[in-house]
């Protein structure tokens, strides 16, 4: 009588099956890779000189005086948009505290009051889908994220 559960012995011959297996794969993937790269240098380069030539361009549209005037302007935006937003939140938590040390107001009509400013607030500076979107944001508790203009460096494309 045998100490052996199971003979695994059947096995050998998969495995052998599944080494050579696994070994033509790679052969014949490396024999494709290389048929596609010797058979599109040419299309390749092309392609890349395309790429080139249109970011060369891309630099050179960036560097126009135009380009730079709009690009002084969007700082400006965002300098003036995140001084608005500061004296929009200094002003939240300057009326809120006030709210809060009211006194005479339960604390489910403080929170109403300050529901109200809350909304009052967002509702002069977000659309209705900005607010949706930055609500469902706090709610979740997730990232923001934002498209920005690059304004110092030349978009490229690059694969």
């Amino acid at each position: 009588m045998s100490n052996k559960l199971v003979s695994l012995d059947f096995l050998d011959r998969e495995a052998m099956l599944y080494k050579q297996s696994k070994e033509t794969h790679k052969t014949n993937g490396d024999i494709i890779n290389k048929v596609i790269t010797k058979n599109t240098e040419t299309e390749v380069a092309e392609v890349n000189m395309a790429m080139k030539k249109l970011n060369d361009k891309v630099e050179a549209i960036m560097k126009t005086d135009f380009i730079k005037e709009k690009q002084c302007a969007i700082e400006s935006s965002k300098e003036q948009m995140s001084s608005s937003i500061k004296k929009a939140y200094d002003a939240y938590f300057k009326v809120r505290e006030y709210i809060i040390e009211k006194e005479g107001l339960t604390d489910e009509q403080k929170q109403g009051y300050i529901q109200q400013l809350y909304h009052k607030i967002i509702d002069k500076f977000m659309t209705v889908e900005e607010k949706t979107m930055f609500e469902r944001f706090l709610s979740g508790g997730g990232y923001i994220m934002t498209n920005s203009v690059r304004e110092h460096e030349p978009n490229k494309i690059e694969f």
